[in-house]
């Protein structure tokens, strides 16, 4: 599955939560929008803030869009 782009608009570490700002996900049929992710793995938040540029993937697990990974991009 190739990567999505995404731009971090809340997070919320103890709800295991980031709203991001994303593109089209073609694997969820899902287009452009802002929407909360449960992520995989909480440690996947660790030192992520708004605004950060990020590539990630997400999957429907037990019903919930939710981030199966994720990279934090680096300023070019």
């Amino acid at each position: 599955m190739p990567l999505v782009q995404g731009e971090v608009r809340k997070v919320d570490v103890a709800k295991g939560l980031v709203v991001l700002r994303h593109g089209d996900i073609p694997n969820l049929a899902m287009p452009p929008m802002t929407m909360g992710f449960d992520v995989a793995d909480p440690r996947m938040l660790d030192g992520l803030k708004v605004g950060d540029k990020v590539s990630f993937q997400a999957e429907m697990v037990k019903g919930k869009a939710t981030v199966i990974e994720l990279k934090r991009e680096t300023a070019r």
